[in-house]
């Protein structure tokens, strides 16, 4: 059976949108997995990977590391029902949404994230998040970052926008990787955060419904922060 190396919170969150990218992706194959819960201060159970993140992956005698490389090698061991038949199209989905979208959310999320990470890994956290957005004070630059950073992040999402105005999915009919790349972002703010980012009337809105739907509400039902 494939093991995955998951990011692990307090209360069993699993909030990492690169994880929740192979868990979907896993999903999507019909294959079975156990997860193999890890800490940001964990990074010796992936040391066998030569990682420092998640998620990483043991197929057999294989391991892979990153989500995308992921998605590659199952593609590649398991053709049935291919994860990204137009490969450009999602390695594009996946630039956009890790340097556009990933980037506008989490300013508006590093309070809750703070709050909800492992008593362990909160020292973890306040070191190299704070590093990261200059101070550790992650509530008010929470607060500060949502005054003007929703409406930004929302104007972010306009290519998805633009293509679910014409079809139900990111891949067309059916959905397929860039689908899960970007659902697997908003389960981000979803497992950590009860702020809500988009309005009830966006396309987005109606194609994330129908996202946390699949694989029985797998994301749906997944455990989230009040």
């Amino acid at each position: 059976m494939i093991t995955l190396y998951d990011l692990l919170f307090a209360n069993d969150l699993r909030p990492s949108p690169f994880c929740w990218r192979t868990k979907l992706a896993l999903k999507h194959k019909g294959l079975a997995w156990r997860d193999e819960p890890c800490g940001f201060t964990e990074k010796q159970k992936v040391a066998f990977a030569g990682s420092q993140t998640y998620p990483v992956i043991h197929d057999g005698t294989t391991v892979v590391k990153d989500s995308w490389a992921i998605a590659e090698h199952l593609d590649t061991a398991y053709p049935d029902k291919p994860l990204m038949p137009d490969k450009p199209y999602a390695r594009f989905v996946n630039g956009w949404t890790d340097t556009s979208v990933n980037p506008a959310i989490f300013p508006l999320i590093a309070g809750d994230l703070f709050d909800r990470v492992r008593p362990q890994d909160k020292e973890y956290i306040s070191e190299s998040r704070g590093k990261r957005l200059g101070t550790t004070d992650f509530a008010g630059f929470q607060a500060k970052a949502r005054e003007k950073g929703v409406a930004a992040f929302r104007a972010a999402l306009e290519p998805a926008r633009r293509v679910l105005k014409e079809q139900p999915f990111l891949s067309g009919d059916a959905p397929a990787y860039p689908d899960y790349i970007l659902l697997g972002t908003f389960m981000w703010p979803r497992t950590l955060s009860p702020l809500e980012l988009l309005d009830k009337d966006d396309v987005v809105y109606a194609w994330r419904e129908r996202m946390l739907d699949l694989f029985d509400g797998m994301a749906r039902k997944a455990p989230a922060a009040a």
